[in-house]
């Protein structure tokens, strides 16, 4: 195998759409939370307000990573002979961690599933609580499996999965 390394850029379209919707959704909920105030509902305020917390907490520090991303034209993803860089989720992957790789057609949100060979080395990496939940839920159902979002990805799907097989054979 040749030494090459790959890289695919952030999809600038995918990047505004999730901003627009982040802050529609996020105005849409902030407007029922205090129309919902003012009529004193205040369980529905409690609640709305939890997930006002869990939407952010997850989806601005994304954004503005992708963001970051995509004004640096920092690749999203690079395949290298050692290891798959995955900068949408920020985190890397040793090709021989790797157990494997498939293509989900779920439309309208296809996904690219990672399964790894020992998830607990994962999880212990990571310090965000919230995405360390999310990895315990996905090591139980999903054995282990994380997953790259090839929409956020801007390449030609059929390609980037050719290539991430390729790879995982050869280094792996």
């Amino acid at each position: 195998m040749s030494n090459k390394e790959i890289k695919y850029k952030f999809s600038p379209f995918a990047v505004i759409v999730g901003l627009i919707v982040f802050l529609f959704l996020f105005t849409i909920l902030g407007i029922i939370l205090v129309s919902l105030l003012s009529v004193k509902a205040y369980l529905a305020v409690f609640f709305l307000g939890f997930l006002l917390f869990i939407i952010s907490n997850e989806a601005i520090p994304n954004l503005f990573r992708f963001s970051k991303h995509l004004i640096k034209s920092e690749p999203a993803l690079i395949l290298t002979e050692k290891e798959l860089i995955d900068n949408v989720n920020n985190v890397i992957y040793p090709w021989t961690d790797i157990k494997k790789i498939k293509y989900q057609l779920n439309y309208p949100a296809n996904y690219i599933s990672i399964e790894v060979k020992s998830p607990s080395l994962f999880l212990k990496k990571e310090t965000n609580s919230y995405k360390r939940l999310i990895m315990k839920l996905n090591a139980k159902y999903f054995n282990g499996t994380f997953s790259l979002k090839p929409m956020l990805i801007s390449c030609n799907k059929r390609e980037l999965v050719e290539n991430l097989y390729l790879y995982l054979k050869q280094n792996s």
